[in-house]
């Protein structure tokens, strides 16, 4: 049995744990849920089914980079339908912020997911196998939470002066 059945067995069996008559799962358990069965069930589709002798990328090798990537859609297009800004969902409780100070995080954040994807794609295009699961498995949560623990607590403030620059250079260019 794969790590990767593994973890979707594990991860269903603690959301069935958690859902007790009269106990609400929150949201994010759910998508949690949701997207390693998703990229889980298609990693274990894609492993039966491709040929041993190709040493071609793989969707192993796509998954982070995608998965950055959809982050990153998703950080665009939740607060433009009106879902709010997802990053304020997760850590929201726990750093109290205006909601200017969400949308600067936001689009930090965009930028964050895009660069790891691309990151994860130059790292299995330039370096073996080897080299990118151990700079997959060191370093990705590493840069993660070191990223948010410097936009939150020093970057912040810099880069609202910063996008508040682009939206005044852009309002004097448009007529």
């Amino acid at each position: 049995m794969s790590i990767t059945s593994l973890i979707i067995v594990f991860l269903s069996l603690a959301v069935a744990a958690l859902w007790r008559p009269r106990h609400k799962i929150d949201g994010s358990a759910w998508g949690l849920l949701f997207i390693f069965v998703c990229f889980g069930l298609v990693t274990l589709w894609l492993v039966f089914h491709q040929d041993q002798d190709a040493h071609l990328i793989t969707f192993n090798h796509l998954k982070p980079s995608l998965l950055y990537w959809i982050l990153a859609v998703a950080l665009v297009i939740f607060p433009r339908i009106g879902w709010g800004y997802p990053a304020k969902w997760i850590i929201g409780p726990y750093f109290p912020m205006a909601n200017s100070e969400w949308f600067y995080l936001n689009q930090v954040l965009i930028l964050l997911f895009i660069f790891l994807g691309i990151l994860n794609a130059y790292m299995f295009l330039k370096f073996n196998d080897s080299v990118w699961i151990d700079f997959k498995e060191s370093c990705y949560m590493n840069i993660l939470v070191l990223m948010l623990v410097r936009i939150n607590f020093i970057w912040l403030h810099i880069f609202k002066n910063i996008f508040d620059l682009i939206k005044q250079l852009f309002r004097k260019t448009t007529p």
